[in-house]
C-alpha cells in the first residue's frame, strides 16, 4: 500500500486525543504489568564494525551473518543464539547502552511516564536494575504498593539481553535496509520474574485495578513452559475471579511452534485478550490475503482462546476483534499508537502533544462498523515515521497505551451506579 499525505481529518483526531491523554492517565485505575523484566544492551548496527569484521571467534562471525540477513530482508524479531561467552565479548568491544527492558516494565514505564499508575512484577532488586527504573514505577514491597525510587538495592543481577537497531537507508555493512526494525538477541532462557510480593499485592488490587498484563514466556527455558504457565494463568484466573476484566497475554517471537502452542493452550479461558505484531500473527495464523480472510483469522484465534479480543500492531496500522464496545476498543488502538509513535519520535517514552513531525498515514484494514458475526472488526492508521530515533519498545508502548483506554473502561462499566429513590 502507498503512502498517503498527513490526513487532516486523522491528525486532528490524533492531536485532540493527545489533548484528553493526561487527565485520561490521571484517573486510570492501576495496571497490573508482568511476568519478566531486564536490561537492554542496546547497539546502533550502523556501528558495530568489529562485529561485522570479525573472523573470530566462530560465534562472532555467525551472529554477524544473521544480523545481516535479517537487516537485508527487514526482519526484527528476537532470537537465541548459543555463546555463553557473547555477552562479555559485545561489550567490550561495543559498548551498548543500557536501559529497562521487557514487555511488562516497558509498559509500565509507558504508563508511569503518562501519569498514570503501574505496578510491576521485578524479581531482580540489584542496583543495575533498579538505577534504569522510573522514579513512578510501582513494586511490591512488604504488602504495598511502593515507587521504584524508594525501593532499597538488593539481590542478584540477572543478566542483560541485546537489542541491535538499524534504520530504514542507513548502511550496515554492505546493507542498505529498506525498513527500521530492531533484532533482540539473547544468550539464553533468563525465564520469568518469581516475585512473590508482586503476586500477592496484585491478587489485592485486582478487584479495583483497570488492566492486568502478561508476558515474556518466549524466554523460558523449554522444559520449564508447562510449569511455569500453569503458575502465571492460574494468577490470572483468580485475577479474574476477584474483578479483573481485562486481562491481557502479550505475545513474542519464539525460537520453535510448540513453545509457542503450548503457551497459547495454557492461556485459553484464562485471559481475556491477546496481542501480537504483525509477523507474529502470520507465524501463528499462517498465510492470508486481504481484510475479509484477516478479519476472519482475528476472530478465529479470539475462538480458539475463548478470549474476547484480538489485536495485532503493524507498522503502519493497528487492528482488533473485539466482543467489546467498538467505540473503546478504536480510542484504545489509537492510544497506542500514539504513544508509540511519540516514543519513535523520542526515542523513550514521552507524554504526546500531537502527531510527530513528518509522520505520515496508511490505509488500515477495516472500515468503520465492519462485523463478523458477533465480532467486530476496528483498525486504525498509525501515525509512521520510515526513520524512528527507536523501533525499541514500541509494541510494548502500543500494548501500554492500549490497556490505559481499556482498563479505565472496564473499571468505569464496573462501577455501581446509584439510582434515585
Amino acid at each position: 500500500m502507498s503512502s498517503q499525505p498527513l490526513l487532516p481529518d486523522m491528525k486532528l483526531r490524533y492531536e485532540a486525543l493527545a489533548g484528553r491523554l493526561p487527565d485520561l492517565a490521571r484517573t486510570a485505575p492501576v495496571t497490573l504489568c508482568g511476568m519478566s523484566a531486564c536490561i537492554d544492551a542496546r547497539l546502533d548496527m550502523s556501528s558495530i564494525g568489529p562485529l561485522l569484521e570479525a573472523q573470530e571467534p566462530p560465534e562472532a562471525a555467525a551472529l554477524a551473518r544473521l544480523l545481516l540477513e535479517r537487516a537485508a530482508s527487514g526482519v526484527g524479531g528476537e532470537v537465541r543464539v548459543d555463546w555463553p561467552e557473547g555477552p562479555a565479548w559485545l561489550t567490550e568491544r561495543l559498548a551498548p547502552r543500557t536501559a529497562l527492558g521487557g514487555v511488562g516494565p516497558q509498559a509500565g514505564w509507558v504508563l508511569a511516564t503518562l501519569g498514570a499508575a503501574a505496578l510491576v512484577n521485578l524479581e531482580d532488586r540489584s542496583a543495575h536494575m533498579l538505577a534504569h527504573l522510573p522514579p513512578r514505577l510501582l513494586l511490591a514491597e512488604a504488602g504495598e504498593a511502593v515507587r521504584a525510587d524508594g525501593v532499597i538495592p538488593h539481590g542478584e543481577r540477572r543478566p542483560d539481553i541485546f537489542i541491535f537497531e538499524y534504520t530504514a537507508g542507513v548502511p550496515v555493512g554492505p546493507v542498505v535496509p529498506a525498513r527500521s526494525s530492531r533484532i533482540i538477541v539473547r544468550f539464553g532462557d533468563p525465564g520469568l520474574d518469581r516475585d512473590e510480593a508482586f503476586e500477592a499485592l496484585s491478587e489485592r488490587a485486582a478487584a479495583t485495578a483497570g488492566a492486568g498484563l502478561v508476558a515474556g514466556f518466549n524466554g523460558v527455558p523449554p522444559a520449564e513452559l508447562g510449569g511455569e504457565t500453569a503458575r502465571i494463568f492460574a494468577l490470572t484466573r483468580r485475577w479474574q475471579a476477584a474483578g479483573l476484566r481485562t486481562v491481557h497475554l502479550e505475545m513474542s517471537g519464539f525460537a520453535d511452534p510448540t513453545s509457542r502452542d503450548t503457551v497459547l493452550a495454557a492461556a485459553r479461558g484464562a485471559v481475556s485478550s491477546i496481542g501480537m505484531s504483525l509477523s507474529e500473527f502470520d507465524d501463528l495464523a499462517g498465510p492470508w490475503s486481504g481484510s475479509v480472510a484477516f478479519g476472519r483469522a482475528l476472530a478465529a484465534l479470539g475462538e480458539r482462546l475463548e478470549c474476547g479480543r484480538v489485536c495485532v500492531h503493524a507498522d503502519h496500522w493497528a487492528a482488533s476483534a473485539t466482543l467489546g464496545d467498538p467505540g473503546t476498543e478504536h480510542e484504545a488502538l489509537m492510544t497506542g499508537c500514539l504513544v508509540a509513535s511519540a516514543r519513535s519520535a523520542a526515542g523513550v517514552p514521552v507524554m504526546p502533544h500531537g502527531v510527530p513531525e513528518g509522520a505520515r498515514f496508511h490505509p488500515s484494514p477495516f472500515e468503520p462498523g465492519e462485523r463478523l458475526g458477533r465480532w467486530h472488526l476496528v483498525s486504525c492508521p498509525s501515525p509512521y515515521l520510515a526513520q524512528p530515533a527507536t523501533t525499541l519498545g514500541l509494541g510494548d508502548s502500543f500494548t501500554g497505551g492500549c490497556l490505559l483506554i481499556l482498563g479505565a473502561a472496564a473499571s468505569r462499566a464496573a462501577m455501581p451506579v446509584r439510582r434515585s429513590a
